[in-house]
């Protein structure tokens, strides 16, 4: 059965869609920032002014035809003199009534306008740099500024859009008002800027005490972030009562500086409201004198108490301005923040015809630790942590680390683009996002479809809906796979092992809920491993893939993903026999510092390369080189082995 949907436009104006392409860099700095937001949402704003000016005239002008209308009667009584003045104040509240109905509708427009680009700039600078602003910001205020922040800054601009119509309004009624009595008139105009400077008055204290504010609820939000993300590990040690107090700490905080903040607001809302009824009482007083005097009608002094009245409203909403200025800014320096994180990566380093083997040995020149090319290579250390950590360097995740090199060529002094196209490093914890597994496999190789209508979208998500399947996306969804993308999704899940998550999902265009809650850990590990498989890369490094595989899996898995993987280089970071057992060789760790360190030279600060410049000291060495067989018979290598075995449970 269809289903009814609202009438839509065939196109929406610009600021109103939802745009596809990706957001423009934004302003590193508060200011800048809220500079660019605004020079976007000039169209939106434009848009919003006109309607809010003529609202608020609307308003502004019934004073005038309700005094015309009154000194018209007492002139004449009521005779057809009152029809002129009955239509105008009639049109004009028709006029009120129609701007009114689309002044938040543009003004939420203008909103939309500024919180879009802010919004997808933030969380595009995630996704570039994800790991470099999670280092130098909590998750938890990430989120927040992401979540929060933009809105505070979109509602800025909707207040804009009021308070410039608000100032129309208000310069036009100065200018009646002068033209009526000139001495009334002066009284508005000077009055209005010492109430103004009064509410101003409050920006500062308010501003940081809601800067203060902010802080202990980003600080808040990490708690709770890490406590979900760790929430098993936390019931395993018996740690909720160590988190309930660190969480009960943290929001008697955030409750303490709600409270300073609220006292201020309570201040700046008197304000608010006492000043512009003080402002009232003055023009009133001022104009019953003058009417006394004859100076004004009895009309105009009714139109002088309406205009009065009416400045209430305007006033609030510069008040307004100024509290949601002052979020607006709060929030301008958190997403600026984010937008000044620097990548932990880039090309500057690259060397003009320097090109990757990818056949090539791969070296890690800190440690010296040398991964043979077309191998399967196993790296095992006490400290499993330092031999992820050198897993991490092989693939350039970070240019700080140390350097290495794949066939005697620097890492950096290639594109990172062609890096990351040679080598691909799966860490050890299995992440995944909410999509189609084919997706998930294949990523960015398999396009998105072009934009569907809103109709169409809310039609299909609908139907979706009512099966219990997850809604496709406003984007379109993705294009149908071709054979050979099926097929190669197919073999990586077969290498994985994963042909019950393929079952259980329904097929490639399954659909994986957010973080893949919809399979079981050990599937999330194997589908992981599969996107990595599927990649095809000449350099494949993995930490620890099989983790939380039992035996018989983990052997399949073992003795498929050595199969598919040979002639080409393989890294492999874990202590499972298994594993270890099919691999070409295998390579001992030590920490440095560790005992049977030769002569201390592990110690030294750094060394130096044979371009002159430092290569920062290892925390790993090689301790011991071959086959898991002859490295059985070391002790240490036992040892490392036989406690990852029991920790395993194999």
């Amino acid at each position: 059965m269809p289903i009814p949907v609202t009438r839509a436009p065939r196109r929406w104006p610009a600021f109103l869609s939802v745009q596809t392409t990706p957001p423009p860099d934004l302003p590193t700095t508060a200011g800048g920032l809220l500079r660019a937001l605004t020079r976007m949402s000039v169209p939106a704003i434009a848009c919003g002014v006109v309607v809010s000016a003529v609202a608020y005239l609307a308003q502004a002008l019934i004073p005038l035809a309700l005094g015309d209308l009154l000194d018209a009667g007492l002139e004449a009584g009521l005779t057809a003199r009152l029809l002129p003045g009955l239509l105008a104040l009639a049109g004009l509240g028709l006029l009120g009534s129609l701007a009114a109905g689309l002044e938040d509708a543009t003004g939420m427009g203008a909103w939309a306008s500024a919180w879009k680009p802010a919004m997808r700039g933030a969380a595009h600078r995630l996704g570039l740099r994800s790991r470099a602003v999670t280092r130098q910001i909590a998750s938890g205020d990430v989120v927040a500024t992401i979540d929060a922040d933009t809105d505070n800054i979109g509602a800025l601009m909707y207040f804009v859009v009021n308070v410039i119509g608000a100032l129309i309004s208000v310069v036009a009624v100065g200018v009646l008002m002068l033209r009526a009595s000139t001495a009334l008139g002066l009284l508005v105009l000077i009055g209005l800027p010492i109430v103004l400077a009064l509410v101003g008055a409050f920006v500062r204290p308010l501003n940081r005490r809601l800067s203060a504010q902010r802080e202990e609820q980003g600080r808040l939000s990490t708690i709770t972030t890490d406590a979900v993300a760790g929430l098993r590990v936390l019931r395993g040690i018996g740690g909720e009562d160590v988190y309930s107090a660190r969480y009960t700490e943290a929001s008697h905080r955030v409750r303490d500086a709600g409270i300073r903040v609220a006292s201020t607001q309570a201040l700046l809302a008197t304000v608010k409201a006492g000043a512009p009824m003080v402002f009232t009482a003055v023009v009133v007083g001022a104009g019953a004198r003058a009417a006394l005097a004859g100076a004004i009608t009895p009309g105009q002094l009714v139109t002088f108490y309406g205009y009065t009245t009416f400045l209430v409203g305007p006033l609030g909403v510069m008040a307004e301005l100024i509290q949601f200025s002052t979020r607006a800014w709060v929030g301008a320096r958190k997403v600026a923040r984010i937008e000044a994180v620097a990548p932990l990566t880039d090309d500057t380093g690259v060397v003009p015809g320097a090109r990757l083997d990818p056949a090539g040995d791969l070296v890690d020149l800190s440690s010296g630790v040398v991964l043979r090319g077309g191998r399967m290579t196993a790296l095992v250390c006490a400290d499993p942590a330092r031999a992820a950590a050198l897993a991490q360097r092989l693939g350039r995740a970070d240019d700080a680390d140390g350097p290495v090199t794949l066939g005697g060529t620097a890492l950096r002094a290639v594109p990172l683009e062609e890096v990351r196209r040679t080598i691909v490093v799966s860490g050890a914890h299995a992440e995944a996002f909410a999509g189609t597994l084919a997706e998930e496999l294949l990523g960015d190789e398999i396009p998105l479809s072009g934009p569907r209508q809103t109709a169409e979208v809310i039609r299909s998500g609908a139907v979706a809906g009512a099966h219990g399947d997850a809604g496709p996306a406003a984007g379109g969804g993705s294009a149908p796979l071709t054979a050979a993308q099926r097929e190669r999704a197919e073999h990586a899940l077969a290498v994985a092992a994963a042909g019950d998550a393929l079952d259980s999902l329904g097929g490639l265009d399954g659909q994986l809920t957010e973080k893949a809650r919809n399979v079981s850990g050990g599937q999330r590990q194997r589908l992981a491993l599969a996107r990595a498989v599927a990649r095809r890369a000449p350099v494949l490094v993995l930490v620890e893939p099989t983790s939380a595989l039992d035996s018989h899996t983990e052997d399949l898995v073992a003795r498929r993903l050595r199969e598919d993987r040979r002639g080409l280089t393989t890294v492999v970071v874990t202590a499972s026999p298994l594993l270890l057992g099919r691999c070409d060789e295998v390579v001992l760790l030590a920490p440095v510092g560790a005992d049977a360190e030769p002569d201390g030279e592990a110690d030294a600060a750094g060394a130096a390369a044979s371009n002159g410049t430092t290569i920062p000291a290892a925390d790993v060495r090689e301790l011991a080189r071959g086959t898991n067989h002859e490295l059985s018979a070391l002790e240490s290598y036992r040892a490392v082995v036989e406690r990852g075995l029991e920790a395993g449970g194999k």
